[in-house]
């Protein structure tokens, strides 16, 4: 396990073999902003968030409001949801119908491989179509389809750090959506915002060339 701090107000949690059944790097991460907390994905379980629990405690960070944003629907990111009992889930509109669709079939499948079986879904209650910001936090959330169709980035303007989730890969992006065009597009999208720092979900903090190279493999399979 690695928690390291960015910027003025981030922390990345990498999960890594050992830290959990789910043997591959998987990051979490947490924006401290104001009186609100926003976490961006929440692994494969509740014991997973413990980590994440204890640390907001040690922090003294237990009376703000944690606010979960989940990237996409595949269960290595949402998991978790359901240590945040009360919380707020927030996701783009397909990922909770993907949920609805395959969350309980994906339990069954990997139960006794990836989880032990205590544990249910928590389905995201506040979706969004394009874009949800919260401005005077200086949070936005942004649709961008790609590695899944439900794929969505989290874009934190005050320390120009943005969460893209399993979007950008090393050394190559997964493709589980058939429309590739759109995918580059999203990729040249998250180029555009020209953030200080770049996340991916399992390869930790990304730079542009390595979003080059994904767009690269990614043009080589639609010839």
């Amino acid at each position: 396990m690695k928690i390291v701090r960015l910027g003025k107000r981030g922390t990345l949690f990498t999960f890594q073999d050992g830290d959990s059944l789910f043997s591959q790097d998987t990051c979490v991460y947490l924006i401290n902003a104001g009186d609100k907390l926003f976490l961006c994905d929440t692994h494969v379980g509740p014991k997973s968030m413990e980590v994440v629990k204890d640390y907001i405690n040690a922090e003294g960070l237990g009376n703000k409001e944690v606010i979960v944003f989940n990237t996409h629907s595949d269960w290595d990111h949402i998991w978790g949801n359901c240590a945040f009992t009360d919380s707020i889930i927030i996701a783009h509109d397909s990922c909770r119908r993907l949920i609805l669709e395959n969350g309980e079939k994906e339990l069954e499948k990997f139960k006794g491989i990836y989880h032990d079986g205590s544990f249910g879904l928590k389905l995201p209650n506040l979706t969004f179509d394009s874009r949800l910001n919260f401005e005077d936090y200086g949070i936005e959330f942004i649709y961008a389809p790609g590695h899944t169709v439900d794929s969505a980035i989290c874009y934190d303007k005050e320390d120009s750090v943005l969460f893209v989730g399993d979007l950008v890969e090393y050394p190559e992006p997964y493709l589980q959506y058939e429309n590739l065009e759109v995918y580059i597009k999203s990729l040249e999208y998250i180029k555009s915002i020209k953030a200080g720092t770049v996340i991916s979900g399992h390869s930790g903090i990304v730079d542009e060339d390595l979003i080059n190279k994904n767009i690269s493999y990614i043009k080589k399979q639609m010839k």
